[in-house]
């Protein structure tokens, strides 16, 4: 009697473990399934690689965008929101809907860097700016603002 139990024991351990290894195996597989690899369309460039085939135009600039570049985008932003009527917003909490109608006033440039495994010619740009959502346009504030920036081959920089 005391050999049949310890041999139940026995091999419902070694099911137990069986299992476990099994369910292991299975996980394993599943996580380790390789992607097709991608085709010449959809394979990332260096940015070493990406400069040598850019199409034709103005080549891209070395240096990053200057802060005039930076304000003149950011300008235009805020003029095409004021084009489109705003910015629709509802309060969660009353469910009162208004529309902002930001006014910016100053732009400053803080810094830029290169943004990682992208073509040459991009740049994240952290900025301050100066802006109201008064529907005066007063008490302006700071804050800060990030954007992306290119180099298009026509030979200028646009907004990612």
């Amino acid at each position: 009697m005391h050999d049949l139990a310890t041999r139940s024991r026995t091999n419902r351990h070694r099911k137990t473990a069986l299992f476990w290894a099994m369910s292991c195996l299975l996980l394993l597989g599943g996580c380790g399934k390789k992607e097709a690899a991608p085709t010449s369309a959809t394979k990332p460039m260096s940015s070493a690689s990406a400069a040598k085939t850019t199409p034709t135009g103005v080549p891209v600039p070395t240096e990053e965008p200057s802060e005039e570049v930076l304000r003149k985008l950011e300008f235009q932003t805020y003029e095409a929101i004021e084009r489109a009527g705003g910015i629709p917003v509802t309060v969660s909490a009353t469910g009162k809907s208004l529309t902002l109608r930001p006014k910016l006033y100053e732009v400053r440039k803080d810094s830029c860097k290169k943004s990682p495994q992208a073509p040459a010619g991009w740049y994240e740009c952290s900025l301050t700016i100066k802006l109201s959502l008064a529907p005066d346009g007063s008490k302006p504030s700071e804050q800060g603002e990030r954007i992306g920036v290119k180099w298009d081959p026509s030979g200028k920089w646009v907004l990612q």
